[in-house]
């Protein structure tokens, strides 16, 4: 007998220990909330909730937000997670869109984000990737992007403005103008706009097709952790070409015996260098006319 009451009244004790532990919306003798709290519809009256949906909970301290909020779209999905300290947005914020995706995501300061923000697509590929310093103000490299993931505008800025070359590109990567700008202003004899059609190179022909005469006249770079050695072109890896002058006309890494990444360079009869070709993954994504 006795044993049962001592197991009655140590699980009495677990229980209360438990249910204080996991309490939801207290507050305390002042009327001030504290902990964990699950706010529904009820209190809020949002248009699109049911009455007792949950639209937001996160954690109170002396009647203050503290920490990490949650609020939710009417579907149930995440709609934003914001971090406050001391009923003031004050951490890491990020909003996302009703299918689930990351819409911004950055630091919320003192009524500004600082630090680096990203804004997204409804697909998931980033839109912006911005840099803030600590008032606020736009610095250090800043891009933004296509839909497909690559590169639209690429640049600097300073104190809030356009600072430097300022770089655009075509949807397919090549390149689309370069502006120069001085405190946000833009140097308008600076600027160079080029179409599609003068991103085409020169035709890329394979060591495997060409003349063992033309191979002969080349002379490839193979560097090495240990040594750099002329060697034959084995088709990859990272090699410099030179011409007859000895003008390198290709030099980068190589797969297949095609430049992948890496630099081709045309140059005038008198083997003066007129442009520059940047590659990536096979593709051009920069003309440079000198």
């Amino acid at each position: 007998m006795r044993l049962r009451l001592l197991l009655v009244f140590l699980l009495g004790i677990t229980f209360s220990i438990v249910g204080q532990g996991t309490a939801a919306n207290v507050t305390d003798a002042n009327n001030l909330r504290q902990g964990y709290w699950s706010i529904t519809n009820s209190e809020k009256n949002l248009p699109g909730y049911g009455a007792e949906q949950v639209v937001e909970e996160g954690y109170y301290k002396d009647g203050l937000k503290e920490g990490e909020w949650k609020k939710y779209f009417p579907n149930g999905s995440v709609e934003h997670v914001l971090t406050f300290k001391s009923n003031k947005l004050d951490g890491l914020a990020t909003f996302y869109y009703k299918n689930g995706k990351v819409r911004e995501s950055g630091i919320w300061k003192n009524n500004r984000w600082v630090g680096e923000y990203k804004y997204y697509f409804k697909n998931g590929n980033l839109r912006n990737e911005w840099k803030y310093d600590e008032t606020g103000k736009r610095n250090g490299v800043q891009r933004y992007y296509y839909e497909n993931g690559q590169v639209k505008i690429e640049g600097a800025w300073e104190n809030g403005k356009e600072s430097g070359p300022l770089v655009e590109y075509y949807e397919d990567g090549s390149l689309k103008s370069e502006r120069y700008f001085a405190n946000g202003k833009i140097d308008a004899a600076k600027t160079k706009e080029y179409s599609k059609s003068e991103q085409a190179p020169p035709t890329q022909t394979s060591a495997s097709d060409s003349s063992s005469a033309d191979r002969d006249s080349m002379f490839v770079k193979k560097y090495t952790p240990e040594e750099e050695e002329a060697k034959p072109f084995d088709g990859n890896g990272y090699h410099e070409f030179r011409n007859k002058e000895g003008l390198i006309v290709r030099k980068g890494n190589f797969r297949n015996g095609f430049l992948a990444d890496g630099q081709l360079f045309k140059y005038s009869d008198s083997g003066k260098l007129i442009k520059t070709y940047f590659y990536k993954n096979g593709k051009v994504i920069r003309v440079v006319n000198h």
